[in-house]
């Protein structure tokens, strides 16, 4: 099966040479990748699949379209990136299904869906025990999150998508004056006739032979959905509408991606991770980038870490962020670097923290004072981060509580940002003991973690057992 794909954000000439070299068409593409790959731009030709990075998360991409070119998309990637994660909604973008609406609190209505409790917008009235007939607007990515749906039921085409009502929308990325003229004048007749059209970026350039071809397509396909909604159960859901499947990016897996754009055109060492950046160094990239071209490789990744490492020196807030699938992001903390150095094998990192409230540690059951000295020493390529618990006067080591997470990336920004993968090893005077694993048993259920991460996260509790347990 031939699969269409178009490829956005900051990852892009990567993930187009990889998508080209395995027979993907890539569509409406970009100038400047159309130059660096040698090949047609083909715009106006519809992508079955858009792979972009992420708008909420730029360590992540989203793979979004039908679901057989989706899964095509996912297995391509996911069988050259290194040590990725793989998260797909269990529920698609516009699936269509019949619901209950279980209660109305003061800003939301709940209902019911095939993956838990849902909020149901676009209902004017929220009445207990009501069935209604629903889409999803949006899907969750991680268990915290909640599914959103819509009482307006739509389908979706490769150029627009279809529901009832009167109104006609754009993407954002449909920008030409005279394409929404074109697309307004098409949309006038299904208007009038009750039928609400959104427009997707694929329609800013396609034929308009193609398009005027497919809305009747859509409406024949929203009156069957309509008709098996009627007579469906409840959370049966009789149209799947998009896939969603988003891949995790590691560290590994963002030095691979810095491979792969090299084969393209000079990048520079650390190339994605910088660019990943809030407030990305865009300019300083661009720069080293330039330099690629007339340095050896090893010289220019030795100097970038030592530019990264005087970085971190400088900083007195390092802020250490602990992502996670299925809880909620946090700043874990914030300390001044004691110790840093760049080497051949990496940057390592010390960072000390002055514990200030009381209470009792996680894990080891020991007494948190104020005043405590917390080191937390982090080192690149490594699948886990030891923090050290000292009394004030370092005298008294409390404990030690090691998180195994992907890599940390250790950035010039001052932050340190990595994936917790649910196990951590605790040390006290009891010895050690391996704890919280419940959420990477979740992680293994739900097929989140690949066989190279399951392979990475067992060496990586080898390793601190042996290093830190005997």
């Amino acid at each position: 099966m031939k699969v269409r794909a178009r490829v956005r954000g900051i990852y892009a000439t990567a993930i187009s040479k990889i998508l080209y070299d395995n027979g993907v068409e890539l569509v409406d593409v970009s100038e400047q990748i159309a130059k660096r790959l040698g090949i047609s731009q083909r715009r106006g030709e519809p992508a079955d699949v858009t792979v972009k990075t992420d708008e909420s998360d730029p360590s992540k991409l989203l793979i979004l379209g039908f679901p057989e070119s989706v899964d095509i998309i996912g297995d391509i990637l996911i069988s050259n990136i290194p040590d990725v994660l793989v998260l797909k909604p269990k529920v698609g973008l516009y699936a269509a299904f019949k619901t209950r609406i279980i209660r109305k609190t003061d800003r939301e209505c709940v209902v019911e869906s095939p993956i838990g409790e849902a909020l149901l917008v676009d209902e004017s009235g929220c009445s207990s025990g009501k069935e209604v007939s629903v889409t999803v607007v949006k899907a969750p990515v991680k268990p915290s999150e909640k599914l959103v749906v819509s009482s307006r039921v739509r389908v979706v085409g490769k150029y627009a998508i279809v529901g009832r009502g009167s109104r006609v929308s754009f993407s954002g990325f449909i920008r030409n004056k005279f394409r929404i003229t074109e697309l307004l004048s098409i949309s006038a007749q299904y208007i009038r006739r009750g039928y609400s059209i959104r427009w997707r970026s694929n329609a800013d350039e396609a034929s308009l032979e193609s398009i005027m071809n497919e809305i009747p397509q859509l409406i024949d396909l929203l009156h069957e959905v309509e008709e098996k909604l009627s007579k469906a159960q409840p959370l049966e859901i009789v149209y799947t509408g998009e896939h969603m499947l988003f891949l995790e990016l590691t560290y590994a897996s963002k030095q691979y991606l810095d491979n792969v754009r090299s084969n393209v055109l000079p990048t520079a060492p650390f190339h994605h991770a910088l660019r990943a950046i809030e407030n990305s160094y865009e300019g300083v990239v661009d720069l080293i980038d330039t330099f690629a071209k007339y340095i050896n490789k090893s010289n220019l990744e030795k100097w970038v870490r030592e530019w990264i490492a005087k970085r971190l020196e400088l900083k007195k807030d390092i802020r250490i962020y602990h992502k996670s699938l299925y809880k909620k992001d946090i700043l874990l903390g914030e300390g001044a670097t004691e110790d840093v150095a760049a080497s051949d094998g990496g940057l390592k990192l010390v960072i000390k923290r002055v514990i200030k409230g009381k209470g009792t540690y996680d894990g080891f059951n020991a007494p948190k004072e104020p005043g405590d000295i917390a080191l937390t020493h982090i080192a690149e390529g490594k699948w886990y981060i030891v923090h050290s618990y000292y009394s004030s006067t370092m005298s008294d080591q409390k404990g030690l509580y090691i998180n195994i997470n992907t890599p940390p990336e250790l950035l010039p920004n001052g932050s340190v940002t990595y994936l917790d993968l649910g196990v951590d090893v605790v040390r006290d005077g009891r010895g050690c003991r391996l704890i919280d694993t419940e959420e990477f048993r979740n992680l293994l259920i739900d097929g989140v973690a690949t066989e190279n991460v399951i392979a990475r996260v067992t060496e990586a509790i080898n390793e601190v057992i042996n290093n830190f347990c005997y």
